[in-house]
């Protein structure tokens, strides 16, 4: 299995949106994925509900692949390109770690 875990840390506001808008669309289009692109195993993602101070994070995705290469195939949908461009417009940091297990 191949994993692959992003955080984001997300801008307070764009456009007029405040960041607890802009995290639950961020949700709502990575959760679109899914019935899009077969070579996804297992998706979660989550809006950080920590509020403490080590809370640098807003959103997380925790995504799961047969390997590499059906990780790679997943990178390539342009449903995945067009999420990828709203999160980076929207977004102040990312943080991403891959493993196998």
């Amino acid at each position: 299995m191949y994993k692959h875990v992003v955080l984001w840390k997300l801008k307070d506001e764009v456009k007029g949106v405040k960041k607890n808008e802009l995290a639950l669309e961020v949700k709502r289009r990575l959760e679109s994925l899914p019935s899009k692109i077969s070579e996804i195993k297992e998706y979660e993602v989550a809006i950080n509900i920590g509020n403490y101070g080590a809370s640098f994070f807003d959103v997380s995705l925790i995504s799961v692949f047969e390997n590499k290469d059906t990780f790679w195939a997943y990178t390539k949908y342009p449903e995945h390109d067009d999420v990828v461009a709203f999160i980076q417009s929207v977004q102040e940091d990312e943080q991403i770690v891959d493993y196998e297990v």
